[in-house]
């Protein structure tokens, strides 16, 4: 199965192919903004470097959040457009998802800590027993707490993985995803509303609210 995957939901921008879980390259640049410019063109060139055309690839996958707004809607927008193109199922996973199939160790809580440029990070809990916790939003005394409170729990997240990793657990994971499942559907992951800034009108005669 050949999988291209696209993640711009963090500090990085990441394109990679895989075959059958095999990586055949990738390209990956740290960036706080400007993904919508390069994304695309990472795309290209990655196409370009695994000599693969887009009628070859089985399916798109792409990360869908928690993260940058911004980036965000701009992997979506694009794996959507490619797979729309080539007529292919456009796969979405969740960040939480990706770190947790990453984690070693399966006898241990697991708390997902993803960066979110705010006091308050990005959480989901996986306990070893039962059901995940809804993913919420927690400051970094309240996931102290939290650990305290659950002494068999561990930490994973963006701080300790390399985005590599990410490309390929997120391969591995859409080899696997049902197109039709609505946990993997292109569609974003937001946990809070965006940042808005309303221009002042008050230069132009008109009150600013």
């Amino acid at each position: 199965m050949l999988i291209l995957v696209l993640d711009s939901c963090g500090s990085s921008c990441g394109v990679g192919v895989f075959k059958d879980g095999r990586l055949l390259t990738c390209l990956q640049e740290r960036m706080e903004r400007g993904q919508d410019a390069s994304l695309m063109p990472m795309v290209e060139a990655v196409m370009k470097k695994a000599g693969v055309a887009y009628a070859d690839i089985d399916k798109v996958a792409v990360t869908r959040g928690p993260g940058s707004f911004t980036g965000v809607r701009v992997g979506l927008a694009a794996a959507r457009g490619i797979g729309f193109a080539s007529e292919k199922p456009v796969i979405g996973i969740d960040r939480f998802s990706i770190y947790k199939s990453l984690h070693a160790a399966p006898n241990k809580n697991l708390l997902v800590v993803i960066e979110s440029k705010r006091a308050e990070l990005f959480c989901k809990f996986y306990p070893t027993q039962g059901a995940a916790l809804d993913a919420s939003m927690m400051t970094e005394k309240e996931i102290r707490d939290f650990i305290a409170a659950h002494p068999n729990a561990e930490i994973a997240g963006d701080i300790a993985t390399p985005n590599d990793d990410i490309l390929s657990a997120c391969a591995s994971l859409a080899a696997s995803a049902d197109a039709e499942n609505p946990d993997t559907l292109p569609r974003p992951l937001y946990l809070r509303a965006p940042d808005v800034t309303f221009a002042d009108k008050t230069a132009c005669g008109e009150e600013h609210v």
